[in-house]
């Protein structure tokens, strides 16, 4: 296989290197497309994501649907070849308008799940601080990540029911550099986990959008604080930075999932935005998409198998606990999807609340 491909037409190289050669030879290096739906009555929900790990010589993806706490999962691989294909099998992703509009869509085949959905951004992208962690002589993360919010229209289709998309919220994000996880290799060194809790925020309402990171040690003290409350364009509003966040969470009993949560906004012009959020459906097993050694080896993302399609249904039914043919299912994180009041507007939003160790003044134990 040539080294060369498509993109080195293009007069944007970075490195000496071409396309195919990343910037680093760590194994882990991914870049990733990740989308998020909830239909307006919030009946239904999507995700899709499609990543390529150069260093590996693969690229794979994933569209799993939730309806009635049934999570249905579709997982697709293949080698990587063509470094402009946007595609994984019957899974396409495909960028009609950088920053403005994308097509999501599955193809039908011998698996749950058929979509063909069009995202049309309603906010401008915005760029995320840069996530960097050193460790124990190693690098454990290193990647950028930008986040936008939009709205779907087309169609979706799990298990023979089609649903029309029409306006459906939806926000995305894309990243990439070197994290943990990918390849089917973490050296075991340099992944201590201190207790940690991490907020991560994206909601609107018809009037304004919040979008923060938040991530606390066991005493509360903030470790990283990253995001803005916005406006549409036609409001003449400039962003304003967020200052300080104040957090009350209900988490499920006995569990690190949530049902409802507080949040108190402090902006930098010293205006104070309240926000409410009760969760929708359930929180995503995320080990249904590939992610937290997800696919039926084990492996996780990033790892050779060659033309791969594979589909399962875990259940959600029980609040906190995830199931798959009556067997306990380890779901990986946590991420979700929210119904939001935002000083008195409603709205959706995709808001995770994770987090590790023993952290007793959220009320969490060690598990």
């Amino acid at each position: 296989m040539s080294l060369l491909g498509p993109l080195d037409e293009q007069l944007n190289h970075q490195t000496s290197q071409p396309f195919r050669v990343p910037g680093t030879t760590d194994h882990r290096f991914y870049d990733r497309h990740w989308f998020e739906a909830i239909s307006t009555d919030g009946e239904v929900m999507m995700l899709a994501g499609m990543g390529i790990y150069k260093n590996m010589g693969v690229a794979d993806g994933f569209m799993v649907v939730q309806q009635n706490r049934q999570q249905t999962n579709v997982r697709v691989s293949r080698h990587l070849e063509n470094d402009l294909e946007s595609r994984v099998g019957p899974l396409v992703v495909d960028v009609i308008e950088p920053y403005e509009r994308i097509r999501v869509s599955l193809e039908r085949g011998d698996h749950p799940i058929a979509a063909e959905l069009e995202w049309r951004s309603v906010y401008p992208v915005y760029l995320e601080a840069p996530h960097y962690t050193f460790s124990d002589g190693r690098v454990i993360q290193d990647t950028n990540r930008y986040d936008q919010i939009g709205r779907w229209s087309g169609w979706l289709e799990v298990a023979g029911k089609r649903f029309e998309a029409t306006d459906w919220w939806g926000v995305r994000d894309h990243s990439w550099g070197v994290r943990p996880d990918v390849g089917g290799f973490e050296p075991s060194h340099g992944r201590r986990r201190e207790p940690m809790l991490w907020l991560w925020t994206f909601a609107t309402t018809d009037e304004l959008c919040v979008h923060f990171q938040l991530r606390e040690d066991t005493l509360g003290n903030v470790r990283h604080l990253d995001g803005e409350v916005s406006w549409p364009e036609a409001a003449g509003r400039e962003p304003v930075r967020i200052s300080r966040v104040e957090h009350d969470i209900e988490f499920i009993s006995g569990t690190r999932d949530w049902s409802r949560l507080h949040y108190t906004l402090h902006l930098e012009d010293g205006t104070v935005f309240e926000m409410d959020a009760e969760a929708l459906q359930s929180a995503w097993a995320y080990r249904g998409t590939g992610y937290e050694n997800g696919y039926e080896d084990s492996k996780g993302v990033g790892v050779v198998r060659g033309e791969l399609i594979e589909h399962d249904v875990v259940d959600l039914t029980v609040p906190g606990k995830v199931t798959r043919l009556g067997e306990p299912y380890f779901p990986g994180h946590r991420e979700q999807p929210a119904r939001v009041t935002i000083n008195g507007r409603g709205g959706y939003g995709h808001l995770p609340v994770m987090s590790s160790g023993r952290i007793e003044r959220y009320g969490l134990g060690k598990k």
